[in-house]
Parts: C-alpha cells; structure tokens; sequence
C-alpha cells in the first residue's frame, strides 16, 4: 500500500512538473514574442510612415513634373514597404486635404488621371511574425498593422536671408513680374520660370516702400507667414540659410553668406511694401524658389525657379503649381 502511494506521488509529481514547465514555457513565450511584437509595431509604423512619405513625394513628382504617370505612386510605396522589410498585406490610398479617402492608388498608368483634389496618400501596412515559445500555447505567431498619411503642402511659414518684389515694372516691379493678380489673389506668372532677377543689391524693386536703404535683404531672426508682413534688413550682409529647399543644390546653413552661387533657396514674394529706411516693411504673398547664378559681397542675382519642395516649414493647404512645398506626415 505504501509503495503504491509513493508511486503514485512520483506520478502526479511527474505531472506537476510539466504543467509548470509548459506554463513557465508559455510564460516566457509571451515575454519574448510580446517583446517582438512590440518591437514589430513600432517598425511597422515607421515602414508605414516612411512609405507614405515615399508615396507623397511620388504624388508631387505627377502633379508637377511628370502628369500621365500615376502608377509610381503606387510603385514607390511598393519599393519603401519592401525596403523596410514590411512583408504583409497593405493598403495605399490617395486622400484629399482633409485626409478623406479619394480611392486607390493606381496601379497602373490608365491614363485617366488623378483626382482633382488630390493632396497627399495614406498608407495601412501589415506585418506577419512566426511565433517562437508561445507555439506551445497554440498560437502560430502575431501580426501588427499601422497606418500613415503624408500630404503635400502650400509653404505657409518661414525664413528668408531675402525678399523680392513680385510685381511689374509700372508698379516698381520687375518686367516680367512673378506675379500676376488672378482672381483677388495672386499667382505666379509662368512667364517668369527660368529668369534671372537680382535678389541683392542696390536697384531692385521696393513695392513702392519708398526706402532707399533697402537692397532686397529681409530679416530672417524670425519665422513669418506668407501672406504677412516681412522686416526689411539694411546690412550688406545676407544669411544664413533656415528653411533648406529639398535639393542636391540646395543652400546649406555652412555656405559662406558671400558665396552661395549654383544653391536654391526659397524667398518670400512680395506686393507691397511701407515704411523708410530701416523701417521698410513687405506684405508677401507666397515663397518662390530660386538658383542663384550670380554672388559677391553686397549683390545676388537668381533664376526663378517657380516651385519646389522645402525640407521643413509650416504647411497649409494644397499647393498651386510653382509654390514653394512642404511633404509632411499628417496622420
């Protein structure tokens, strides 16, 4: 009788070790795969993140450089998931400014074209995981999903070593002006794409500010809005470089100030001006990008190059061809 007690001790000990093996087993699955899948949905969302971004700057190329050609949205999200080794199922999205869904990005080129009030892509990624220890749990691995949204948008905030007056010549302008009034508002003139006007020096056009001291220097200490007021700056000096136009010429904040010929920059365009001397104020309307072709000690000249894509700043609204751009996450 006593052998068979001890004997059936051994057995429901036997049995006791492993229920508590197989629970300390799962317990550690759920510590190691927990910490997988966290990791998983963090990469995850920077695949998404980054492939929205990647879809967005895809979208801009369609709509300002390259229109008939809408399937690369689709196929730089593709290249970005991938190379983020996002391996599940995905989801890319064209939306409108307010994030609304204007339906998928197209795959192909249809030739039908985009939405009209296309402004940015949402992108919704998957990840698939094998589970490792938790398999003794019965679970065969764990997913995690994120989403992003990036928008192109109007540059609405900025700094500027410059300032250029955008109307014509009867208005104390340039001839041809970069502007042109349409509507109650103010657009950029194709016209001007690819003209040299002097951005820095001692003629260029004040907007009717009537200040002999202005040379076309801003002072850029401080962040303004476009449309708003900009402070004139009356050294000789220009610099440095803040907002950075997304470019392999664009301006660097380490050029010598003196020398920034073959770099890009933006620049508030104005349309108005007030005041005298060193009190000389410009109402700007929005930011141009410019290549400067000539620099010395106290005067720039600059091709406009109508729009472009600034690597930081605040956006606002969609963009209308030739402006300034910011491509931001929104979501």
């Amino acid at each position: 009788m006593l052998q068979q007690r001890r004997t059936d001790e051994r057995g429901a000990f036997t049995v006791l070790v492993a229920i508590s093996l197989l629970c300390l087993l799962g317990l550690t699955g759920l510590i190691i795969d927990g910490g997988r899948a966290y990791a998983a949905r963090r990469g995850v969302q920077n695949a998404a993140d980054v492939a929205a971004l990647a879809g967005a700057g895809a979208l801009n190329d369609v709509l300002f450089d390259s229109a008939g050609q809408e399937a690369v949205i689709h196929d730089a999200v593709v290249a970005s998931l991938s190379a983020n080794k996002a391996n599940g199922t995905f989801d890319c999205r064209l939306v409108d400014e307010t994030r609304s869904d204007l339906g998928p990005c197209p795959e192909s080129n249809t030739g039908a074209g985009l939405p009209e009030a296309v402004a940015g892509v949402s992108v919704r990624a998957r990840d698939d995981q094998d589970g490792s220890f938790i398999k003794a749990l019965g679970i065969d691995g764990f997913s995690a999903s994120a989403a992003a949204t990036a928008q192109i948008q109007a540059l609405r905030e900025g700094s500027s070593p410059f300032l250029i007056c955008g109307l014509d010549s009867s208005r104390r302008g340039f001839d041809p002006p970069l502007l042109v009034e349409s509507a109650g508002s103010w657009a950029v003139n194709p016209a001007a794409i690819n003209r040299t006007y002097g951005l820095h020096g001692p003629d260029v056009p004040d907007c009717g500010a009537g200040s002999e001291s202005f040379k076309g220097l801003a002072d850029n200490s401080v962040v303004v809005p476009v449309p708003g007021w900009w402070q004139s700056d009356t050294g000789v000096k220009a610099g440095p470089i803040r907002n950075v136009v997304a470019r392999g010429d664009g301006c660097g904040t380490t050029e010598g100030f003196d020398n920034w010929t073959g770099c890009t920059l933006v620049v508030p365009i104005c349309v108005t001006g007030r005041g005298t001397g060193s009190g000389a104020e410009f109402y700007c309307v929005r930011f141009g990008v410019f290549r400067v072709s000539q620099s010395h000690a106290n005067s720039h000249e600059a091709v406009f190059l109508g729009g472009g894509i600034v690597r930081s700043g605040q956006g606002g609204g969609k963009p209308v061809a030739n402006e300034a751009r910011v491509i931001k996450l929104s979501q």
